[in-house]
This record gives C-alpha cells, sequence and structure tokens, in this order.
C-alpha cells in the first residue's frame, strides 16, 4: 500500500468489488472469519437498516476467549461461531435490533454465493428487471419477540473489479456500492401476533470482509462508512484511528461504473466517548490534492461496548464547484475492548443464544 503522511496501515487488506469472490471461503483457524453486510439508508434519510451475517462473530466473547493461547480456549472443542445481527432505526432511535449467536453446525453456504443460519439467509437471485441479494431474517429479540424480514438488494453499481488473483490475509470486497432496497420488517410478539410492521425502501449497500486473523487484532480498530449522492457514491475505512490519531485512511469513488481508489490524510477532531465508552470523532476528514469527504456523526442507533453504527452528515468536494451532502452510515470499531472480562459479560447480555433472546 502507498505510503500517507509519513504512515503506513499496520496490515495489509487486499480490496476489490467482485460477485464472484463473495462467496464464502472456509477459512481454516479459530480466529479466522467471514462477514457479509447489507446496508440502507431511506430516501428521505430518517430510517436506517443494517443487517450483517458472520460465520465465526468477530465480536462474540467466545471469540475473544478462543483467539488466546491453546491454554486461554474455554470453549473446548467448539471454534466457530456464527452470528447474525440486525438493526431498524427511526430519526437515529433503535426500533427493531437484536444479534443472535449459533453453533458451527448452523451455518451453511448455499450456491451462488449465499449463506443460510437458522431461519436467516441472504442469497442472489437474477430477474428480467435486474439481478440481487434476497436477505431474509428471523431473529429473537428481548421479550421472546421475534424479528422477521424480506428484503431486496437491486443491484446498481457492482462488480466493478476482476475477482482477486492472489489475497492477503484480510480481503474486503465491496460487492455492491449501490444498490436499491426495498422491503417488510415485521415484529412478532411472543404469542405469535404481529405487532409492528414496516415497509421499508432506500438506497443501499453490500460488502464482505473474509480475514485470517487479521480484523480486528492487528488492526486494533475500524472507520469505516458509505454515502449515496445523486451522482455517486463514496465509501471510506480508516484503521487504527482509535490509538494512532494520526492514522491514515482511504477512500473509493464510485461514478459511471467506475470505482477509483484514493489513499487520504485523515484527520479526526472533537473525540468525544458514547454512553458505552468508545471514543468518537465529532468531525473527520479525508483527503487528497484533489478530493475532500467531510464525516459529521450525528446519531447512534446501534451501540455497545466495542461498536457503534451512526448516521451521519456526509459532504464530497470533487473541486468541482458543487459541494454534494448526503446522509450516510459510519461505524467504529474496537475489539480491545472486549479483552476486559467485564466488558466481555455485558456484551454478551446482548446476544441471544442457544434459545435465549438478548436481555437488552
Amino acid at each position: 500500500m502507498a505510503e500517507t503522511n509519513g504512515l503506513q496501515p499496520v496490515a495489509s487488506v487486499s480490496f476489490c468489488s467482485s460477485l464472484k469472490d463473495g462467496a464464502w471461503h472456509d477459512l481454516a483457524g479459530p480466529n479466522a472469519f467471514e462477514s457479509w453486510h447489507f446496508d440502507a439508508v431511506s430516501d428521505d434519510g430518517r430510517e436506517a437498516l443494517v443487517v450483517t451475517f458472520y460465520d465465526n462473530y468477530v465480536l462474540s466473547p467466545r471469540f475473544v476467549a478462543n483467539s488466546g493461547t491453546a491454554a486461554d480456549v474455554v470453549f473446548s472443542g467448539r471454534h466457530r461461531f456464527p452470528a447474525v445481527s440486525f438493526v431498524y432505526s427511526v430519526n437515529g432511535k433503535p426500533i427493531l435490533h437484536s444479534v443472535n449467536e449459533y453453533v458451527d453446525g448452523d451455518f451453511s453456504s448455499n450456491a451462488g454465493g449465499g449463506c443460510s443460519i437458522v431461519g436467516s439467509s441472504f442469497r442472489v437471485e437474477r430477474a428480467e428487471y435486474g439481478s440481487g441479494y434476497v436477505v431474509t431474517i428471523d431473529l429473537r429479540t428481548f421479550g421472546g419477540r421475534r424479528i422477521r424480514a424480506e428484503l431486496e438488494w437491486l443491484l446498481i453499481e457492482s462488480d466493478l473489479t476482476p475477482p482477486l488473483e492472489s489475497r492477503s490475509a484480510a480481503v474486503w470486497n465491496v460487492v455492491a456500492p449501490r444498490a436499491d432496497v426495498s422491503g417488510k420488517i415485521t415484529l412478532i410478539g411472543r404469542r405469535g401476533k404481529t405487532r409492528k410492521m414496516v415497509q421499508f425502501r432506500g438506497t443501499g449497500y453490500h460488502d464482505q470482509v473474509t480475514s485470517c486473523n487479521v480484523h480486528y487484532r492487528n488492526l486494533d480498530s475500524r472507520m469505516w462508512g458509505r454515502a449515496h449522492f445523486t451522482d455517486s457514491t463514496v465509501v471510506f475505512e480508516r484503521h487504527g484511528g482509535v490509538r494512532d490519531r494520526a492514522a491514515p485512511g482511504k477512500f473509493y469513488l464510485i461514478r459511471e461504473g467506475e470505482i477509483n481508489e484514493s489513499e487520504a490524510v485523515c484527520d479526526g477532531s472533537e473525540y468525544r466517548r458514547d454512553r458505552w465508552g468508545l471514543m468518537i470523532p465529532g468531525q473527520m476528514t479525508f483527503e487528497t490534492g484533489e478530493i475532500k469527504i467531510s464525516v459529521t456523526p450525528v446519531t447512534a442507533f446501534r451501540s455497545g461496548f466495542s461498536e457503534v453504527k451512526m448516521l451521519s452528515e456526509i459532504s464530497l468536494d470533487l473541486n468541482d464547484g458543487k459541494v454534494r451532502k448526503a446522509t450516510g452510515i459510519t461505524e467504529f470499531v474496537d475489539p480491545r475492548r472486549l479483552k476486559n472480562p467485564f466488558v466481555r459479560w455485558m456484551s454478551d447480555l446482548r446476544i441471544g443464544r442457544e434459545e435465549r433472546s438478548p436481555l437488552f
């Protein structure tokens, strides 16, 4: 990777935008994992939706316990912890949310680049009107209720690079930087009756991360986000910014079917702790000689001890006399905090598993 601002990222991450490479790679080892992330912001900017599938949940207390030496492994015989995370919010307030964790045998890959974890799944579908992902959700949430959803990510900008010929220990595959998202979300009560139903429509995004013990051990922390403008999309990330506030960043500009990568000087300011103690900047910029991206995190709609998802005001200046503005999603992860036993215990209360609903 190119050096920026006198610094280099602490680990090599390959990048691509490939539907073919989005399939499960069956990485070996207890610390390896793959995740498939889907998100969207509604057309009016009020609603946000994030769904993530893991073949091995990197923010699970059990994953962290299994990431030490052999003597530290306390879940003997269990090395993989599949999970599904879901959150739907309105005006920055989480309305429906849950994380469910499962056991090794509950995960299976599907032909054509999808996966299933018990009642939740995603799959690629092709039709006359276009290709996309159909995402199905069936999760336990607190109070003995269930969240069920059927959503479609109809691809607009996707598959923008060839599949990787060689891979580093970690790969970030921005499969679909832009998609039309629509579908239905339902809350089912303890007695099986529908308590809430939401029809969602917006613009979305889909990526995949594969990692052989890199995310998030060597990289320590990660901030990344995306925003959709009328004529373009930007996707940005920064590694190690919690510990090193001078850490560089990079961004990808997607326009007219092309994706361009830029190393950037990244500046964060006005840092503060959120409700669970995670350090969050009040303002961030990604800047090259020609392009500047400004990110102002506004409202946390999913917050925990090691991650926070936020609606952000994002602007893009291409030095063409026009500053583009949009509401986007920004995420911050600092898994080092899970090394604390109390944090692991509290985090576990928010995870449903073994037929137990999350407590909050």
